[in-house]
């Protein structure tokens, strides 16, 4: 008889590398979203879905975010990437490079944005419960503008895969690539994300 096994959490990367440079290069990561800043909300939906370890990949504002999360607590791992200027590529590669290297094949890893401020908790349920339906699929998206997107669950054999980013591209071009292989479930939410004063008070407005 086969011994089932193990239950395995998935990872979060969460991309907070940039410069914010349309934001007049303020850390618009610290923006408060009902009470507690889009960083603050994205490490709490990770933990939602009782992601371990919280990978966070600082940059341009890694001081600031990093005094900002001081006392976040042990499951959250702070991880500078001193290429960070080189673009979202850049700060991907750090997170994969940080995932612990020894989970078994059907693991995996969400890429979070902490920009989205839609994201929900049964979003990010809703991809587990994808990539669980459909053992076939190696990467379970959000679709919104027509395509791929995060938040995204990768299985690890993905890591191997986004080593390779590089530059300003992030997870979507990879998506794109090996589009056969992914899930992807519609979320037009996701293409509201904050990257301007004129975003941020637009959302506020809703």
């Amino acid at each position: 008889m086969n011994t089932p096994s193990a239950w395995v959490p998935s990872a979060a990367i969460l991309l907070a590398g940039g410069a914010a440079r349309r934001m007049g290069g303020r850390p618009k990561l610290l923006l408060p979203i009902d009470g507690e800043s889009l960083l603050q909300r994205a490490i709490r939906l990770a933990r939602a879905v009782q992601a371990e370890p919280i990978l966070v990949v600082l940059g341009g504002h890694a001081e600031s975010y990093r005094a900002h999360l001081i006392d976040t607590g042990p499951d959250v791992e702070l991880i500078d990437n001193p290429q960070w200027a080189e673009g979202l590529g850049a700060s991907l590669r750090c997170g994969v490079a940080a995932l612990p290297p020894n989970r078994p094949p059907e693991a995996t890893f969400f890429v979070l944005a902490p920009d989205q401020p839609l994201v929900s908790v049964t979003q990010l349920h809703r991809l587990q419960d994808a990539l669980r339906n459909h053992p076939e699929a190696t990467a379970a998206a959000c679709d919104y503008a027509g395509t791929p997107g995060v938040p995204v669950l990768f299985r690890y054999v993905w890591r191997h895969r986004l080593l390779g980013a590089h530059g300003d591209t992030g997870a979507r071009r990879y998506l794109q690539e090996y589009r056969h292989e992914v899930m992807t479930l519609p979320f037009p939410e996701g293409a509201c994300d904050i990257d301007t004063d004129e975003d941020y008070a637009a959302f506020l407005r809703r």
